[in-house]
């Protein structure tokens, strides 16, 4: 964590979405990890990471790494350690995913696909295989690859959006991507009902990049801000959508 600019605290900050007021929450150490819900724990850094929670729409996030550049994350965040603290998405989520894209999509015909925040591409490969014309891009790729180009009908984006320091200019760049009828299916955990220790919740996990965390109402008003309206599947599974596509009903 050397070299690294840190913000200072703030009592009260303002909603990365709906601009409201949001208090001081909590604060967790920077190895806070969601396998922590496995009982794992990382050994702590002494490494104050804090949170602020809007009162108006309830979303929590933190301003720690509002500065970060794609190098700092890829050295503290998304380095070789970070399989150790998601286990999961090298390859049991990618093909998970790709199993439910391929079920989801299987009434459309020729569409154009994209996985974004694909990481690895796994996903997108394995899409591929099975004859989908699918396309991976990162916007947290190091390397800088030019955004593909769309439009596209159907964005997947499985657990992006807590990963974004900023939440609308994120979700903006998603679906500028998406073709008039296209869909947006997306996963974060929506943390509606907050404990009164709720920063003790395992997806609060700056270790993991966690640093934006979502409850309903805010995915609403961060949607509806560009004309779009959502339907949850369940707590971590929605859709973003403007028109609905003939392939989908």
């Amino acid at each position: 964590m050397d070299n690294v600019t840190v913000r200072p605290v703030v009592h009260v900050s303002t909603c990365k979405i709906c601009n409201s007021q949001a208090p001081l929450y909590g604060v967790a150490d920077f190895n806070k990890s969601c396998e922590e819900a496995r009982g794992r724990y990382l050994p702590l850094v002494g490494v104050p990471v804090y949170y602020h929670r809007c009162n108006h729409c309830g979303l929590v996030f933190t301003r720690a790494f509002d500065d970060w550049t794609k190098a700092d994350y890829a050295q503290h965040i998304y380095n070789e350690d970070y399989v150790l603290i998601d286990p999961d998405y090298i390859d049991v989520r990618p093909a998970s995913n790709a199993g439910f894209i391929r079920d989801f999509i299987k009434k459309g015909r020729d569409l154009k696909c994209l996985d974004y925040g694909g990481g690895n591409g796994t996903l997108a490969r394995l899409l591929q295989e099975a004859g989908v014309d699918a396309h991976s891009w990162d916007p947290m790729d190091a390397a800088g690859s030019p955004s593909p180009s769309g439009p596209f009908d159907f964005i997947s984006a499985f657990e992006v959006l807590e990963h974004t320091p900023e939440p609308v200019a994120t979700v903006r760049e998603a679906l500028g991507m998406l073709s008039p009828r296209g869909v947006l299916v997306f996963s974060t955990l929506t943390i509606d009902h907050v404990p009164a220790r709720g920063m003790d919740n395992w997806y609060i996990a700056p270790r993991n990049g966690h640093i934006t965390l979502y409850t309903r109402r805010a995915l609403l008003t961060l949607f509806e801000g560009e004309g779009y309206r959502v339907h949850h599947f369940n707590n971590n599974l929605h859709m973003a959508l403007n028109h609905d596509p003939d392939w989908l009903s």
